[in-house]
């Protein structure tokens, strides 16, 4: 009837209406808290994981750094040798081992003791946060801080071992994969809290692959640098070689300390001269590669020669050295400023007429 009044606007309505939309959007809010919340727990766990690691990796770096420099006085100021006659002194070396440098050597090997002490400290610390935090994180953050673990154990058997060249490639491969870390971390404090849902429907990005499929090398190229490592451990062992720059590198060498250094020089060409003659042009993937088996190289032929000495074989024996490597490990920004920080470039660069 046309004078019956509106339920809809009966005040028992409306107060009904309005308990039951306070009552869903605080649910919502619940659900929205509980998810931040969480969140907020688990960057704060993941903190206290990282923290230690962190200090041991700055430890290991120094100790890194004062063990190379430790050695390189004991070479460069050896010992006076023993008097092997009685009465007949031996010709003095120069430069000879002043009390100043065995007292500077003294120091360094008192700092590194100090600094592995550190780490190992720190290191123990974030293995026991670990071991009673691991089950709050994702499978994959939990799998991510393993192998972070992992790469810092190894850099600490490295530079116990005296391989400061690799000690620097494990520190950037430390660095690329905290790195990861950290952006998967960030994601948890900006992501929604119905990321979890939408993801479902989300497709996939690629470009990071599609990043690192570029600088795969083809067979063809991959042919070449080992022919390079081939010639460089043979025949041209005990010679030195020139690496000319791209000339942009020349004028600003800072691009080798920048974060941006693989999209500056990802178009460039590098020139490998040997003293043989023999000359080939190398893009960046290229020569990261070279490098990198370079070091490889070396390290390993250490480690074979001391089991061998340890050995005392009878008779010559022949040994074959092989190794694996990845380009999407070699071509990330900290890696490749470590191995460019190798290479003492040539002031003639590579676009030069005369380089060939």
């Amino acid at each position: 009837m046309p004078n019956d009044p509106n339920p809809w606007l009966d005040p028992k309505t409306l107060i009904a209406i309005g308990g039951l939309t306070i009552g869903i959007l605080g649910f919502l809010f619940g659900i929205v808290r509980d998810r931040w919340s969480r969140r907020e727990s688990r960057l704060d766990a993941l903190g206290k994981i990282l923290q230690p690691l962190v200090r041991a990796a700055q430890d290991l770096m120094k100790a890194n750094n004062c063990r190379r420099k430790c050695e390189q006085l004991k070479h460069s100021f050896p010992e006076r040798p023993p008097q092997v006659i009685e009465g007949v002194d031996r010709q003095e070396s120069f430069p000879q081992r002043t009390p100043e440098v065995v007292q500077l050597v003294n120091s360094m090997i008192e700092e590194y003791g100090q600094l592995l002490g550190s780490s190992e400290k720190n290191f123990r610390d974030a293995e026991a946060e670990f071991a009673t935090r691991h089950f709050r994180f994702p499978t994959a953050v939990a799998k991510q801080v393993k192998e972070l673990r992992e790469t810092l154990s190894e850099l600490g058997r490295l530079i116990n071992e005296g391989l400061f060249d690799k000690a620097d490639l494990q520190l950037a491969t430390f660095r690329d994969q905290y790195t990861r870390i950290t952006d998967t971390a960030k994601g948890w404090r900006l992501a929604d809290p119905f990321e979890g849902l939408l993801r479902h429907f989300r497709k996939p990005e690629s470009k990071e692959e599609e990043r690192l499929s570029e600088f795969e090398l083809t067979e063809k190229e991959m042919n070449g640098v080992l022919e390079l490592l081939h010639k460089r451990v043979t025949t041209q062992k005990g010679n030195t070689f020139a690496v000319h720059p791209p000339q942009t590198l020349l004028d600003d060498m800072t691009i080798l300390e920048s974060d941006a250094v693989i999209d500056e020089l990802k178009d460039s060409v590098f020139s490998v001269v040997f003293q043989d003659g023999t000359a080939k042009m190398l893009s960046l993937p290229e020569l990261m590669a070279f490098v990198f088996n370079l070091i490889t190289f070396a390290v390993q032929s250490a480690e074979l020669n001391r089991m061998v000495q340890a050995a005392n074989p009878d008779g010559p024996r022949e040994y074959k050295v092989s190794f694996q490597f990845a380009m999407q490990q070699i071509m990330t920004p900290e890696m490749v400023k470590v191995l460019l920080s190798k290479i003492t470039f040539s002031d003639t660069p590579s676009d030069a007429e005369n380089v060939s």
